[in-house]
């Protein structure tokens, strides 16, 4: 079966990126044949934008290759994107290993598009896909853009709103009601997911499944880290997307308690020497211990069986770390501040059982992956 996907647009985002290819990965493994519809948030230059993007390319041409600058990036003047002081995405070679289509603008005539590409079915998520500010053109992930007779499969698989109100501004909202209710079969990643498809969307038939990555297993990402990539000495994994006192403090306090030095994964789009996805997992993979406020920070700590702690991200949807937490049983390794650190820092800093949280682990991974084959079969 030919599958059209859905999901976050690529650019910086590593969980993002790395969610997409494991659903591809999953779905490949079934027999399948998945491809990334690849929506962006931007439009496409005009004129003067061009002439103006055309003096900066030979400035870039000349910083690069002439006064060898590692921090210029070399990008077509036609890239919605462009940015010569950006890389195109978090790890270019990576980005290769997607099935994708070609980078599609928001006015793009998506339902032509659909047709060329003779998709049999279509699958939204996963990650924060219905939260609007996040979404380039919010009905597009509802797949407004196949007729109401259009009998190919729409499959909702571990779709996140990200937070529990404001997700899709009121204009939209009827659109949207209208457009779920034509969907096959609907999953969410949360459990506030299944309240809000349940209440705000009147769909009592939903299910929560498991966030595409931990479909698979801590040796499929082993396979992704180059060798050159690995740690060779301990050290306490910092991977924080919103610094603040409170998290420096708690990662200095824990530094001090393990003894060990801090690796601060390099996340700054406008450094020059962005981690990739090698270096990144490697980053989980051989950590002592891990402090991050990401959702797949945790995940990823999660599935090479790290001790950690995470530190609540209420601005990036607090939901989501509560929700993936209680699953695995471990709520306990969520702290909202220093303070709420020193009180927990005695239980934190001790080694972490993982016995329970992987034989859960498989269970929900089985539950997951009988649910999304059912809904591409039935």
């Amino acid at each position: 079966m030919r599958i059209g996907i859905l999901t976050q647009p690529l650019r910086y985002n590593y969980g993002g990126i790395i969610q997409n290819w494991a659903l591809q990965q999953v779905l490949r493994r079934m027999g399948h044949e998945p491809e990334m519809i690849f929506l962006t948030a931007h439009g496409k230059p005009n004129a003067k934008l061009i002439a103006m993007r055309c003096l900066s390319f030979a400035k870039c041409i000349i910083k690069k290759y002439l006064l060898n600058r590692s921090d210029v990036y070399i990008h077509s003047v036609l890239n919605p994107r462009y940015n010569p002081s950006a890389p195109q995405y978090v790890d270019d070679e990576f980005v290769k290993r997607l099935r994708k289509t070609k980078p599609l603008d928001v006015s793009v005539d998506l339902a032509k598009l659909v047709d060329k590409r003779r998709y049999d079915a279509f699958i939204v998520g996963s990650d924060q896909v219905w939260r609007e500010e996040y979404s380039p053109n919010i009905l597009s992930f509802f797949l407004d853009f196949l007729p109401a007779d259009d009998t190919r499969k729409r499959i909702a698989y571990a779709a996140s709103f990200g937070k529990e109100h404001d997700y899709i501004s009121s204009e939209k909202m009827p659109e949207c009601i209208r457009l779920l209710s034509r969907f096959d079969s609907v999953s969410v990643r949360e459990t506030e997911g299944i309240s809000i498809i349940q209440h705000d969307f009147g769909r009592e038939q939903v299910e929560k499944v498991l966030d595409p990555t931990l479909l698979l297993s801590s040796a499929d990402y082993e396979r992704l880290i180059k060798p050159n990539d690995h740690h060779r000495t301990p050290y306490i994994a910092s991977y924080i997307l919103d610094s603040n006192n409170d998290k420096s403090t708690i990662i200095a306090q824990i530094a001090i308690e393990k003894g060990l030095p801090v690796n601060k994964i390099n996340i700054e789009v406008h450094s020059g020497d962005m981690a990739t996805m090698s270096q990144w997992l490697a980053n989980f993979a051989d950590a002592d211990f891990v402090v991050t406020d990401s959702f797949h920070g945790c995940v990823f700590s999660i599935i090479f069986g790290k001790p950690f702690i995470a530190i609540a991200n209420a601005e990036r949807g607090l939901g989501r770390f509560v929700s993936l937490l209680s699953e695995f049983y471990l709520t306990s390794r969520l702290v909202y501040s220093f303070d709420d650190f020193s009180t927990k820092q005695q239980h934190l800093l001790e080694p972490l059982d993982y016995s329970l949280v992987h034989q859960r682990h498989d269970t929900l991974r089985h539950y997951s992956l009988i649910w999304l084959k059912n809904a591409l079969e039935k």
